[in-house]
């Protein structure tokens, strides 16, 4: 597996999806609401990202990590 990169709220927000999985978009907004004060565009743009590194994937509205070997 490459390694991969990734700043301090990139990773606090994988931790979160990773604890949490699979998770719902919905829900995953709520979460981070509460846990690290976003507001619903932010969620998304960070989930975004992390969906372009290959590290979760949305399936319809469940995220889950992407699991590479």
């Amino acid at each position: 597996m490459s390694d991969i990169e990734l700043g301090e709220v990139q990773a606090q927000f994988a931790d979160i999806v990773w604890k949490n999985e699979p998770v719902a978009s919905g829900e995953l907004v709520k979460i981070c609401e509460k846990e690290l004060n976003w507001k619903k565009p932010t969620t998304y743009t960070v989930l975004r990202k992390l969906c372009e590194k290959n590290i979760f994937k949305k399936y319809s509205s469940i995220i889950a990590p992407i699991n590479v070997k």
